[in-house]
């Protein structure tokens, strides 16, 4: 997208002051009795903390500020956003760095089995915060799977039960999936309107409204996620044609953004975002006309994070979304340590490579000692595919 069509929306302002009025609300529903559940992954239906009556808000960290803090407590060695995750729930401050505000204000932290270092440090949070984990099975694609993972989405719906005093109902799963499958519906039009050559949105501007889906209320992302749709489907079509690039990989939590702006600075237009933070969290709907219960279980199983193992489900997203979207290259992008899509990057290389699609690999981490590196071979990776 050339220089001359770039966009100021001004949703993108207004979400720059959405954290404070999100504070201000977390914190009046709280003085009502209304329960705060932190999560980190998307294998955790939010469907069903709504349907209880408790309000959600996700801890992933992207931030480099409190890894020294997980350091303390952790080996330097595994991601750096279970380090920062797991540093801005300890912090008590006296470090002098800040954590955001919302990391100590959850009464229970809602977590899932998937990689090794997430399911150790869940085990040291509970001296922290009452922490639940519900068992994910990792070889999804049989039936066996989807009975256990149904079992375990069942005990979770008598544990936020418990926490809030509240029933589960029937009526009220199918209300809160219709209100989930609402808002996926709306990302899916943003989605379709980045599918325009030029894009009319930057992948960083994108960016700004994926960190903060799961932090937001359900009603007020759906709000600025109209406004939003509104604004980008006014734009006049540009005329230059810029690198069309998807990045897949590991999830791209609030505060970290070093490589989708890297990948714009040097001329490229990211389009579409494998990955939990992008299409991952919403392309799939929950099936409104089966037993709600069964239907979460089906739908949230079939998310091909890479702790699933085979994980061919999500060779065949990168393919299609690569169609779907004209796709020039991909940047694969993962985070030291994180051994599951580091690893699974050799299978996507291969099929990309098959498909005819140029692919770069970047692993990097939260600080910014690799910034000079990695625009390099960004601005060598954009001249090939130009």
């Amino acid at each position: 997208m050339p220089e001359e069509n770039m966009q100021c929306f001004k949703t993108l302002e207004y979400l720059k002051n959405s954290y404070g009025e999100r504070i201000h609300q977390i914190s009046d529903e709280r003085k009502s009795g209304k329960k705060l559940v932190g999560t980190f992954c998307l294998f955790v239906p939010d469907e069903i903390i709504f349907a209880a009556g408790a309000d959600r808000v996700i801890l992933c960290g992207g931030k480099n500020d409190t890894v020294s803090i997980a350091e303390q407590y952790l080996p330097r060695n595994i991601c750096p956003l279970v380090k920062s995750s797991f540093g801005s729930i300890v912090n008590d401050g006296c470090s002098g760095i800040k954590s955001c505000s919302h990391f100590s204000m959850v009464d229970m932290i809602v977590a899932e089995n998937t990689c090794d270092s997430k399911k150790k440090m869940y085990e040291l949070l509970g001296d922290y915060v009452p922490t639940y984990v519900i068992d994910l099975p990792q070889r999804p694609d049989t039936p066996e799977a989807l009975k256990y993972f149904l079992s375990e989405l069942e005990k979770f719906r008598d544990a936020m039960e418990q926490l809030t005093g509240n029933k589960v109902t029937t009526e009220g799963l199918r209300q809160e999936i219709r209100s989930s499958n609402e808002t996926r519906q709306l990302l899916h039009r943003l989605y379709e309107l980045r599918k325009r050559d030029p894009s009319p949105i930057s992948g960083a501007d994108v960016l700004k409204i994926l960190q903060k889906q799961y932090f937001l209320s359900p009603d007020k992302l759906k709000e600025y996620l109209q406004m939003l749709i509104n604004e980008v489907g006014s734009v006049e079509p540009g005329q230059v044609h810029k690198p069309r690039i998807m990045i897949s990989g590991c999830p791209m939590p609030g505060g970290n953004t070093k490589v989708t702006e890297m990948i714009e600075s040097k001329g490229g237009v990211i389009v579409t975002e494998e990955s939990c933070t992008g299409t991952r969290s919403f392309w799939d709907l929950v099936d409104e006309n089966k037993e709600p219960m069964t239907a979460l279980a089906e739908r949230y199983i079939k998310i091909p994070c890479s702790c699933m193992s085979p994980n061919d489900r999500r060779i065949d997203n990168i393919l299609e979304l690569a169609r779907e979207f004209r796709i020039d290259g991909v940047i694969y992008y993962t985070l030291q340590f994180c051994h599951g899509y580091n690893i699974e990057k050799q299978k996507v290389q291969k099929a990309l490579k098959e498909a005819g699609i140029p692919m770069l690999s970047i692993e990097t981490d939260y600080s910014d000692s690799d910034v000079e590196q990695i625009g390099l071979r960004i601005d060598a990776f954009m001249e090939m595919i130009s």
